[in-house]
């Protein structure tokens, strides 16, 4: 019988992850599976590391992190897609690790990876985004751009958990990864209480499917496209979320004032959920979404910079308008229809799927 091969990709943690490397690699070994180890050692390298597993043709291969590292090994297999049908796996090492609360995976390194190898492999929807439009200050188009951009080579643009445009994005790319390390979600929590101040609402306009009906316009707070339920990990901010759906959750937090928008920033924080906001809720495979370039973006719980959809031309055109509030970007949101083949925990209730908990054993991940 063919062995199972598998690719551990390790983010270090300040050492803490490295340390439990030989115990999770002993019990794949003992499970007859033969697991090459190799450790993030620049930042953005964990995308480029998966993507060359899944070209060399490995049965798995397994983040070693948090939902950030998830995120960026989903990219690295996904952009050789069609090649080979490499399957992702989590051994959870980061800060909230909401997948590994999703699905029921155990924090501890050891105990995951027995859960690993004796998990299903299922086929899940990924969302996707993308850079549909710039329209700068007066309403001038930046139609030449638009086509480009969406060539712009290395940038994530698929997320399993969630994407976020908002608040969450501010605080994820101005806390410091050590005080991440250290304090974990508390350090989220410190960085919005010393940002409070500076977080403002934002005018949105949401589109839904090809023909672009409005689905709201307004101010908002916070806007989640919903892949899966939980958020931060202890809310559900898309409660109804299905990973074989073919489509994707939105949903909107609005605030009447600034106050309110203050309040509402610490109860999403601190509590998972908004105080008392109105919300707008919609489903559906695709979303296009206007905001200014001023309000930053998160894939699975990591700030993505917008300039990473762009080629260079349209980078220095953005660059050339000055205040990037004055910029609109139109995102385009895409169900991706069983996309990834991932591993799920073989006692997993199967409530994030329709048809219950059904899948294929990864002994046979093909």
């Amino acid at each position: 019988m063919k062995r199972t091969t598998a690719c551990l990709i390790v983010h270090p943690r300040s050492g803490r992850n490295l340390a439990r490397v030989p115990e999770v690699v002993s019990v794949l070994a003992a499970a007859g599976w033969t697991t090459d180890v190799v450790v993030k050692e620049s930042k953005g390298q964990t995308m480029e590391l998966a993507g060359r597993a899944a070209e060399a043709g490995y049965d798995f291969v397994i983040a070693y992190g948090g939902d950030g590292t998830m995120n960026h090994v989903i990219n690295g297999v996904l952009a050789f897609a069609g090649r080979r049908e490499t399957a992702v796996g989590m051994i959870p090492g980061g800060t909230a690790n909401v997948w590994a609360t999703e699905v029921g995976i155990a924090t501890d390194p050891v105990r995951a990876a027995r859960t690993l190898v004796e998990s299903v492999v299922r086929p899940v929807d990924v969302g996707h985004v993308g850079v549909e439009s710039l329209t700068f200050g007066g309403g001038a188009t930046a139609t030449a751009l638009d086509r480009e951009t969406v060539l712009a080579p290395g940038a994530r643009r698929y997320f399993l958990l969630m994407a976020g445009l908002g608040v969450d994005a501010a605080l994820m790319g101005r806390t410091p990864s050590g005080l991440k390390h250290k304090l974990g979600i508390a350090a989220v929590a410190l960085t919005a209480l010393r940002q409070l101040p500076t977080l403002r609402t934002y005018p949105v306009g949401i589109r839904s499917g090809d023909t672009g009906s409005l689905v709201w316009e307004g101010r908002a707070l916070q806007l989640v496209v919903g892949n899966t339920r939980l958020y931060g990990g202890v809310a559900r901010m898309t409660p109804d979320a299905l990973l074989d759906s073919g489509e994707l959750d939105l949903s909107v937090i609005t605030a009447r004032s600034r106050f309110s928008a203050l309040g509402q920033v610490l109860a999403l924080v601190l509590r998972g959920r908004p105080a008392h906001a109105h919300a707008v809720a919609s489903r559906g495979p695709r979303f296009r979404v206007t905001v200014p370039a001023s309000v930053g973006l998160q894939l699975d719980g990591s700030a993505v910079n917008l300039s990473k959809y762009l080629t260079a031309p349209a980078r220095v055109t953005l660059e050339r308008a000055g205040d990037p509030a004055l910029v609109s970007v139109e995102y385009v949101f895409d169900a991706v229809p069983a996309a990834l083949r991932i591993a799920i925990p073989a006692d997993y209730d199967g409530s994030l799927f329709r048809e219950g908990a059904a899948g294929t054993s990864p002994a046979d991940p093909r």
